[in-house]
Parts: C-alpha cells; sequence; structure tokens
C-alpha cells in the first residue's frame, strides 16, 4: 500500500454536501471536533476570513479546504457567487497526523489541470439534479479530495509528516518544527535531538521516510513561508529574514532554484 492511501485509511474521511447552487450573504463555521470543510467557488467573488485576521478573497473560480477543524466565515458581501460547499467527517483520532495537515489549502481550478474531469463531473450533477445527486455529489467530493491531497504532496503544499507511519512517527517532531519555524537555524543536530536520536539515524530515517534530505525539506517549508507572506504583501528583504535568510540576494538564489522565478516575477505572474 503506498503511504498516501494508508494516510487516507487513517483519516477516515468522507464527504457531505450541504449547499449548491447561487449563495449571496454571510456564513460562518465554527471549528468542530471530527470536522472539515471543502468550498469550491465556480464563479466569485467570495472572502473567506480567518480566526487570526487573515482573509482570503476569491475573485477567480478556486477550491478552498479545511481538512480538519478550522474557524471560518464565507462572506460574499451584496454580490452572489456560485458555489459547493461540503462537510468533511473526520473519522480519524490521531491527533498528531491531523495536526501535520495544513489549516486551509486554496488552489485556482485553473491550476488544477488533473482535476477537470471530476470537477466537471461535480458541477454538471450539481447543475442537472437528478434522482441520487446527493450520494452521486458526496462521492465525487470524495474523489476530489484525494487528488487534492495528492497534488498538494506532490508539490509540497502540505508537510510530508502526515504520511509518516507509526515506525517513524518520532520523526513528526522534526517535521512539525521545521514547519512551524522554517526561519530558525536548524541543524540535523538539533533536528536529531528533537527525534531523540543520534544525527546519523535521523539523517538516514529521515530519507528513507520522506525521500529527500532534512536540509531540502527544509528549505521547501522555507518557499511555502515565503509565498504565504509575499502573498501578503510583505516586502522581499523582510520576507528573506523571516524564513532564515541572511540577505535578500540569498532568498532570491533560494527562490529562483525552488520556482524558477525572482519573487517578485513569481507575484507579477499571479503567485501560482
Amino acid at each position: 500500500m503506498d503511504q498516501l492511501s494508508a494516510l487516507l485509511l487513517r483519516f477516515g474521511f468522507s464527504a457531505d454536501t450541504f449547499f449548491q447552487g447561487a449563495f449571496c450573504g454571510n456564513n460562518h463555521f465554527p471549528a468542530q471536533p471530527g470536522r472539515g470543510h471543502l468550498h469550491l467557488v465556480r464563479e466569485g467573488p467570495a472572502t473567506f476570513a480567518h480566526a487570526d485576521g487573515t482573509v482570503l478573497r476569491i475573485d477567480a473560480p478556486a477550491l478552498v479546504f479545511y481538512p480538519r477543524p478550522h474557524t471560518h466565515a464565507l462572506r460574499t458581501g451584496a454580490c452572489t457567487a456560485q458555489l459547493l460547499c461540503a462537510t468533511v467527517h473526520l473519522a480519524g483520532d490521531d491527533e498528531a497526523m491531523l495536526n501535520s495537515l495544513p489549516a486551509f489549502l486554496h488552489l485556482p481550478l485553473a491550476q488544477l489541470p488533473a482535476m477537470s474531469g471530476v470537477l466537471e463531473l461535480l458541477f454538471d450533477e450539481a447543475h442537472r439534479g437528478e434522482l441520487g445527486r446527493k450520494v452521486v455529489l458526496n462521492r465525487l467530493c470524495d474523489v476530489l479530495i484525494v487528488q487534492l491531497l495528492r497534488h498538494a504532496l506532490a508539490n509540497r503544499l502540505m508537510s510530508a509528516a502526515c504520511l509518516l507511519d507509526q515506525s517513524n512517527a518520532a520523526l513528526t517532531n522534526a517535521m512539525t518544527a521545521m514547519h512551524e519555524h522554517p526561519g530558525r537555524h536548524w541543524t540535523v543536530a538539533s533536528l536529531a535531538s528533537l527525534c531523540g536520536m543520534s544525527r546519523s539515524r535521523f539523517a538516514r530515517q529521515f530519507h528513507a521516510a520522506v525521500a529527500c534530505p532534512p536540509a531540502q525539506y527544509l528549505t521547501g517549508q522555507r518557499m511555502l513561508r515565503a509565498q504565504a507572506l509575499l502573498r501578503q504583501g510583505w516586502l522581499v528583504q523582510d520576507v528573506a529574514l523571516e524564513v532564515g535568510y541572511g540577505s535578500q540576494p540569498a532568498f532570491t538564489r533560494a527562490f529562483r532554484a525552488c520556482t524558477g522565478l525572482s519573487p517578485r516575477d513569481w507575484l507579477a505572474q499571479g503567485a501560482s
């Protein structure tokens, strides 16, 4: 069994669609144990507001997935948005695994060509309203979530810590530390100490479990954090310091090596 399949068995999720169609106004979704949410915005605009003050504005077709309990509000103001929304019931009780998942994932549908078939089926089924529609929509949302997690893992949009089996559970401490504090000066020795391992054992076990060295994983987490800050309007020099680089040129070189673009060019191309 592959690692994602094993994760999904532990995740134990099932989608339950509760809205499809035109929406105008506001709705609030409190964090409830054992529940996440999936929102498909076929036409906007729509805004998602979070308890920490961050706001996500959607102006083009997009997917917003909350894989674990997370308080958020959905607002369209006086505008009307075309939405499909589902509650995601989480059967698993592995807190460490759930906490390794991101608070939310936001992806424009234009960036998800591999999911276009399922998305087309979802929107068509929601529009037609034939017998058994809710069951079909629920099953299609399940498939979409699997494809979304596959995409997020392949593109390092979420931590691979959630893929660890029990034999590698000790590595979660190091991966969580890099995920939550990517700007710190982490070394193999300091990460190994978090896991109660020697440097050689930690490096060997980490590479075997995650398929890359700790330094490469840390760079990936730094770039994810940098991209989020750039989207929020941070200056490049401030982002560089926040994610652990001593100078803007050093950060720009690392960013270009990861994305193929400078931070400013990346933003100019739509922060894809």
